[in-house]
């Protein structure tokens, strides 16, 4: 499976809204795991509303801002992030 770097990636090549239309030509692999990377750093961390829709769809449910639950699932949500950051510099060493 396609790392989460690597489809962000091809995602902003592909999403055509550049001056010059189709970026797949003139933006270079390296140049869009560059932005890609940093598109993905920058939701690391949680807004309140993601806060609330991962509450409201946690099992334990019962939410309400600045419990126990809030911070599990900003732990959750960091833990992910970084794990689709360190999945790419793994590959990227190799």
């Amino acid at each position: 499976m396609t790392d989460m770097v690597e489809r962000v990636a091809k995602a902003v090549k592909d999403c055509g809204v550049f001056p010059l239309g189709d970026m797949r030509e003139y933006l270079s692999p390296e140049d869009a795991i560059t932005i890609a990377r940093a598109a993905i750093t920058a939701m690391r961390a949680c807004t309140p509303a993601m806060l609330d829709a991962g509450s409201a769809a946690h099992p334990a449910c019962g939410y309400t801002r600045g419990t126990l639950l809030n911070d599990i699932i900003e732990c959750e949500w960091v833990a992910m992030v970084d794990a689709a950051l360190q999945c790419s510099t793994k590959q990227n060493e190799q």
